[in-house]
This record gives C-alpha cells, structure tokens and sequence, in this order.
C-alpha cells in the first residue's frame, strides 16, 4: 500500500493490528502485530527493534536492498537512525521488542564488563536462532501480559533474550577506538562515593568535585562511561537497596524511602514504577506470593 504520491507508507500509519503491547519500563516495550500487503518503510528514530515472525511472511522482503524473505522464526534487527524499506505479502504475524540503546548498554556493562562507547549494533534481516525463538515463542507468546505478576519474569527473560542476541547473533559491534569518559581510577571513586552516600541527597556539584571538572563536562564524561546520567545512576543504586530492604525486612515502605535517600515515599514509587514497571508494593507482594 502507497499513499496518493505514490511514496511507501510508513509502519506507523499502516494498516497493521496491534494484538497486545507492553511497557516493561523505561527501556524495555513489546508488541504483538499482524500485517499483509502493503509497501511500507521502518524508520527508527527513538529506540532500537528486534522482530520475529511468528507465522507467515514468505512473501515479505526488503526493497532498499537486496534480500530473501521471511519465515517463521526469523529475526530482524533494525537498529536505532536506521530505516529500511518493506514489500509485505500474505498475512504475517509478528513480535517486536523494543529497547532503549541506554538500556543496552548498561545491560552489556553489567552483564560482560564492556565500555558502553564501544558497542553499535548493525541492521540484521532474516537472521537465525533456535535459542532466541525459543525464548520469543514459549515465554513470551505465552505469557500473560496483563498480569502483573509476570512483570517480573517477562523483564528477566527479555535481558536474556537481549543478552543472547549480544553472545549469539553476531549483533555486537566493538570498536577499538575510545574516546571521552571519565578515567577508570575517576570514575571508580565517584561511584563509590555515590554507594556511599545514597543514603542522603548528593549533589552533582559533589560529584563534580571529585571529578576535578565543571558540572557540565562532568555529566557528559560520565554518560559515556555509564550510559546514563549520574542522577539516574544514583536513582539506580537506591532503587536497588529498596529492593534488598523489601525483600529481606519488614520495614514500611515509607521507612524504606527514607533510608534509602528518597524524600518520601511517593518519591520512591513513582522512582521505582518508572525503572522497574511496578510498584515498591507490588515488588513485595510478588516476593511474598
């Protein structure tokens, strides 16, 4: 399908079902459509998306370039600022995940050690992997997305599903060349100062300090190194003492807010909400059950 100047219509405005979608959090969204004959173009301005067909699409494939067509279990990678362009065939059903490319990254830095500066990641159309659509159609297809209390397992098996496209499919990209960020000996001690000090409002003329830099160039150089700001950081290291007090005391919630440096603990909820895609409550309660 075209619009009247005859251009490919964009995925937004076609004529596609969205069956289901979910928010995880800040970083992490899925959704679950169906789509057919239509000329289309998927352009990429916000996040990075990893598809997988779920039936059909063997008459689908890609005009901007040369390609083969889709099928059941196939993967495409469409990175963020790319776009690539679409002639779909006979109805096709398909999964998207989409994740930040902050939330990538801190994920490669926590999970194998690497510098956020050094991981892209390239376009990949009709790739393979039993693994990956293992994980695709029998924990996520199945799974209830309106019940809350699948929040939690559907966040832990989209990382493992994000990690294992890092390991398997070739996506990861390291460059050799590094520049900016903040020294290791820096950045290690303005961490822990932040681990330290959570417990309290730190400010970021604190941390700069530390630093030996202007506020300014502080936050820059950090962001490179931890692929987030350092108020987000230290959001980050308080919500997870939340999670360890909720789930090892009988604190109130509102105790735990101010024990872990929130100003209260509706500050804390919507904190919490906003990283994790549930309430402090609902955490406990899904600990509990």
């Amino acid at each position: 399908m075209k619009d009247k100047q005859g251009k490919d219509i964009s995925f937004e405005q076609s004529s596609k079902v969205c069956f289901r979608q979910k928010s995880l959090n800040g970083g992490l969204a899925w959704a679950h459509y169906q789509n057919d004959h239509e000329r289309l173009f998927y352009a990429n301005d916000k996040q990075h998306t990893l598809s997988m067909y779920l039936s059909g699409g063997f008459e689908t494939h890609r005009t901007d370039i040369r390609s083969g067509y889709g099928a059941p279990g196939r993967f495409c990678l469409m990175p963020k600022d790319s776009e690539s362009h679409w002639q779909l065939g006979r109805p096709q059903q398909f999964m998207h995940l989409y994740f930040d490319d902050n939330y990538l990254k801190q994920l490669a830095l926590k999970t194998f050690d690497i510098d956020p500066r050094r991981l892209s990641l390239p376009e990949l159309t009709f790739a393979e992997n039993s693994g990956l659509e293992s994980m695709f159609r029998h924990q996520m297809v199945n799974s209830d997305w309106c019940d809350t209390n699948n929040h939690m397992l559907m966040e832990q098996v989209t990382n493992t599903i994000l990690v294992t496209m890092l390991q398997n499919l070739g996506a990861a990209k390291f460059t050799d060349t590094v520049k900016g960020g903040l020294a290791p000996t820096v950045l290690a001690q303005v961490c822990d100062y932040i681990h330290t000090y959570s417990h309290r409002q730190i400010f970021l003329a604190e941390l700069a300090a530390a630093a030996q830099l202007s506020e300014y160039h502080f936050c820059r150089m950090f962001k490179e190194n931890m692929a987030q700001t350092p108020q987000e950081y230290i959001t980050t290291v308080r919500i997870k003492q939340v999670k360890l007090l909720a789930s090892t005391t009988r604190l109130s919630l509102a105790d735990i807010a101010l024990q872990c440096g929130f100003s209260n603990q509706s500050h804390m909820g919507r904190c919490f909400k906003k990283l994790l895609g549930i309430t402090p409550k609902q955490y406990r309660n899904h600990l509990s059950g």
